[in-house]
């Protein structure tokens, strides 16, 4: 398969998981918002690139973030099972590494993150 061909279907994926998993309201209505903070380390770069991802209670509840490695774009790192125990668990923060799906491309590395839930 092309990687034409491959970013398409990882596109089609994602809009049809968004269509299928709801809302966050309607997964847990207390959550307010959830803030993802991330820091890439990749091998070769000398500073860490930062990026945060803000989910409101009308987002879908997914919660994958694409990977920045150019040579996985169909790759993700999936926090659902994090934050649906965090949920769970009526938790406001939590802190961890994580790794990108399905990418053996030597520069991706994990990812620090640290993951905030706001209640009503």
């Amino acid at each position: 398969m092309t990687r034409k061909v491959k970013t398409a279907a990882a596109k089609t994926e994602k809009k049809q998981q968004k269509l299928e998993s709801g809302s966050i309201s309607s997964l847990s209505p207390k959550v307010s918002k959830i803030t993802i903070s991330m820091k890439y380390a990749q091998i070769g770069v000398l500073d860490p690139l930062m990026r945060m991802v803000n989910f409101t209670p009308d987002s879908a509840a997914v919660f994958k973030i694409s990977c920045l490695c150019s040579d996985c774009p169909e790759s993700v790192f999936d926090f659902t099972r994090i934050i649906k125990s965090m949920m769970k668990a009526h938790k406001t923060s939590a802190n961890g590494e994580i790794s990108c799906e399905n990418c053996s491309a030597p520069e991706c590395s994990d990812v620090a993150y640290t993951i905030t839930i706001k209640y009503k």
